[in-house]
């Protein structure tokens, strides 16, 4: 009986053209981080590493926006470093983590409250934001999805904007 059970659950979660084939579900996997209490996820293909506040020595620069914290120095190449915190309205903290993202060979670091796990998520669970007017942060948040079994909403960030977008 339990076997039956088991293959009905698998019957379930997978999804069959009409042909009886089996549908390869598209998924991409995210690295999810707390910030401000709302979980974020960013596609991996844009992380390159993670660093824990004591591996981050910051170096402040003059007339940049506030979110604009300084950059550090990765591997012999300057990196900018902003505080995700304020980049989104929220208060900044003094704990935090750094992860560093790469897209098309431009490098940013983000600092977030800290990083959580990483997810596998299908693309065709993403859902849509609701548009909030006056929301200049939202542009950043493409979709969101709740987590199975974590009771997690998690907010998808679009690195492109988050690169290109606040400058």
């Amino acid at each position: 009986m339990a076997e039956e059970t088991m293959t009905a659950v698998q019957a379930e979660e997978v999804e069959l053209t009409p042909d009886g084939e089996v549908v390869q579900q598209e998924t991409d996997k995210y690295l999810i981080f707390l910030s401000g209490g709302i979980y974020y996820g960013v596609d991996t293909k844009y992380v390159k590493e993670m660093m824990i506040q004591s591996a981050t020595s910051i170096t402040w620069l003059p007339m940049l926006p506030p979110h604009i914290k300084g950059v550090i120095n990765l591997r012999g190449g300057v990196v900018p470093i902003i505080d995700f915190r304020l980049l989104m309205g929220q208060m900044p903290e003094e704990r935090f983590s750094t992860v560093i993202l790469d897209m098309e060979g431009i490098q940013m670091g983000i600092l977030v409250d800290e990083v959580d796990q990483t997810f596998d998520i299908e693309k065709k669970q993403i859902l849509p934001v609701p548009y909030q007017s006056g929301m200049e942060s939202q542009k950043m948040v493409t979709g969101m999805i709740s987590l199975p079994g974590e009771h997690k909403t998690l907010m998808v960030l679009d690195c492109t904007q988050l690169i290109y977008g606040h400058q």
